[in-house]
């Protein structure tokens, strides 16, 4: 390998992708760290003190797009908790840290969609994701004239 009098060598491209590669996955975790404080910080409490014990959060993308289609609040019963006995801007903190949470690329190509559900009294988090992908089916025919 040759480098100038004074120059650091080149870098591999390998190497050059496990370091973007590490950056983004260190970045990930942090957003995800602060999403987590967040909600049990600020979001989950003032909830709780709605009387709110789940939440399912519906997400879906394709084509290079993606977003969040819906919340849904519930009670310890199930039954749908009115939304304006909710604190005013805590939902849009909630979706804010719900996209941290959301699996890479949900909405890349042919996209994916799915629920991201958090149980309050336990604090547990879960995503259900279908991602979609193009089969191709090969056939040939033949005839003979």
């Amino acid at each position: 390998m040759n480098t100038s009098e004074g120059e650091p060598p080149a870098q591999s491209e390998d190497a050059t992708f496990n370091e973007v590669l590490r950056h983004y996955m260190a970045s990930t975790e942090r957003q995800i760290e602060e999403a987590r404080r967040t909600l049990a910080v600020e979001v989950l409490p003032a909830l709780l003190a709605c009387g709110v014990a789940n939440i399912e959060i519906a997400y879906s993308g394709y084509g290079d797009s993606g977003a969040i289609d819906g919340v849904q609040f519930r009670d310890a019963k199930g039954l749908r908790v009115v939304r304006d006995n909710l604190p005013a801007g805590i939902r849009e903190k909630l979706e804010t840290c719900a996209y941290a949470f959301l699996p890479a690329g949900f909405e890349i190509n042919d996209g994916g969609q799915g629920s991201l559900t958090i149980d309050l009294p336990t604090r547990k988090i879960t995503i259900r994701h279908e991602q979609n992908e193009v089969v191709s089916r090969p056939s040939i025919r033949e005839w003979e004239v």
